[in-house]
């Protein structure tokens, strides 16, 4: 597979109910984190103006969209429920959303990224935090975890993975030609393809191959307001291409991470199952979750099965730090 189109496949792969309750409040307020206003707030982090949205309650959780060139709107407008457990920082990743853009396309390598989130947990005043991140939103707040693991309190993943080379590659690019029988196969596979220049041919690109994530697409209709509420970055785009942020392989790394951590994966999911067993096997004190009937958006897809079985794990993953 030539370089350019193993850097689509992927970005294109990073695309990438009950209240929770369970004792991380206490678990909060025994570890003395202060409590944020809800609010929407630009704060000079890392040298740039970044934008984050502060809303729930309960230790703070840091959410990073994925920074290939989405908002974060999509996320703090359908994970309302984990922000009775958590609040919730949902954070414009730099170059996307509200935030500024950097300075150069080769300033948006994981160190950058992960050293934004550190400023934003330092600008919280928390010693401690727990991060939550989907798709490469997850890679981001991984790679976080290796460079501070002691500052990491725990971890939810979504559809996420540990390594990306080329023969995960060819695993999703094999699950991608799953659905080649239907109508709308060649525009998506079209779109995966396109070299981005402005930030309406992404979003133009994405609706197209929005499909490639579903288990079944047409549940895409019940959330076409949040994805229309979400903005794109081309520049973005462009900045995960020339930072050289692919490959990686955190594989060895993650063995230090000794947060309890969620991992939450999808049977019908782009991602390889595999790659979700991996990174189970990589963090010593994980568990794995799997959604059935689920694609990449599993809180979208199965919304009941998703918030009712990730509160069980929370409580189980609680359960398991107590002496």
């Amino acid at each position: 597979m030539a370089t350019d189109q193993k850097f689509l496949l992927w970005s294109a792969v990073c695309l990438c109910v009950c209240p929770l309750g369970f004792s991380v409040a206490q678990e909060s307020k025994k570890a003395g984190t202060s409590r944020l206003n809800q609010d929407e707030v630009t704060a000079e982090l890392n040298g740039l103006k970044l934008w984050y949205k502060v809303s729930g309650n309960g230790p703070v959780c840091l959410v990073p969209t994925p920074a290939w060139g989405p908002s974060s709107d999509l996320w703090f407008r359908t994970l309302k429920p984990l922000e009775n457990t958590f609040t919730m920082v949902y954070l414009d990743s730099r170059g996307t959303g509200r935030s500024q853009r950097a300075n150069s396309t080769k300033e948006y390598t994981w160190d950058h990224l992960v050293a934004d989130l550190d400023a934003l947990r330092s600008h919280l005043k928390q010693k401690k935090v727990w991060l939550m991140g989907h798709s490469e939103g997850g890679i981001q707040i991984l790679h976080y975890a290796c460079k501070h693991p002691e500052r990491v309190r725990g971890l939810l993943l979504l559809t996420t993975v540990a390594t990306m080379e080329e023969q995960v590659q060819k695993e999703i690019m094999s699950r991608m030609q799953r659905r080649q029988d239907q109508p709308w196969f060649p525009d998506a596979m079209k779109a995966l393809q396109t070299e981005f220049t402005s930030d309406e041919q992404l979003k133009t690109a994405f609706a197209k191959m929005l499909p490639l994530y579903w288990s079944d697409p047409h549940k895409i209709a019940n959330h076409q307001e949040d994805f229309e509420a979400l903005s794109w970055s081309a520049e973005a785009w462009r900045g995960q291409r020339e930072s050289k942020r692919f490959p990686f392989d955190l594989s060895g790394q993650l063995k230090q991470v000794k947060a309890p951590t969620l991992i939450v994966a999808a049977d019908d999911d782009i991602m390889p199952l595999d790659s979700a067993k991996r990174l189970h096997l990589c963090l010593p004190n994980s568990k794995l979750l799997l959604i059935e009937s689920a694609g990449h958006f599993p809180w979208l897809e199965q919304p009941d099965a998703f918030f009712s079985d990730v509160s069980v794990f929370l409580r189980a993953v609680n359960q398991d730090q107590k002496p």
